[in-house]
């Protein structure tokens, strides 16, 4: 399966991706705001990693290529409660030289789309920090509400941040493309 936006490919992880996947968990900025999401740190690990994704039917990740077909980061649906329709949503831009232009926001919404459209989802969620208004606005774009906040502990210390809950209905996304609010995807 591969979806597009207009300057976004999401694709299918391939092992040729593996050294950026490691490159993009080892980078501080990045890592900073994906603690102990399990991204692997090796290319030992990312085989380990890639063999549980390929067997995992609820959970589907794919790798964010910019129009230049460089990899950027990657983007999952984790969670996936075929049932009841909920997914949890996650991504990383990990090439900070594509931050702040807008990739997050067509990646999240080519994602919701997928989800609601393909996947027959009516709830797609997501955890983010306080502190990362970066991805706060990306996702208040993509007409993600906040649903509550919990504390999370930061690494090993004793120190907390707050971490917000929020999510976006299928209804809810249907009456955004009814108005034209999300934007162009294919």
């Amino acid at each position: 399966m591969i979806l597009s936006g207009e300057r976004v490919v999401l694709r299918p992880v391939q092992p040729a991706d593996f050294p950026y996947v490691v490159e993009w968990t080892k980078n501080e900025q990045v890592g900073h705001f994906a603690a102990d999401d399990g991204y692997p740190e090796s290319i030992a690990e990312c085989e380990q990693w890639y063999k549980k994704l390929l067997a995992n039917r609820h959970n589907q990740v794919f790798i964010i290529q910019a129009e230049d077909g460089h990899p950027i980061g990657d983007v999952e649906f984790d969670q996936i409660t075929w049932r009841s329709g909920d997914a949890e949503l996650r991504i990383r831009i990990g090439d900070p030289r594509y931050w702040n232009r807008g990739y997050g926001t067509e990646t999240v919404r080519a994602m919701v789309k997928y989800g609601f459209e393909e996947l027959n989802l009516q709830r797609i969620y997501l955890r983010v920090s306080k502190n990362n208004p970066r991805a706060l606005r990306c996702y208040e774009k993509a007409h993600f509400r906040k649903e509550g906040k919990v504390m999370r502990r930061v690494g090993n210390s004793t120190s907390e941040e707050v971490v917000y809950l929020m999510r976006i209905l299928k209804g809810e996304y249907l009456q955004a493309q009814n108005k034209g609010h999300l934007g162009q995807v294919s």
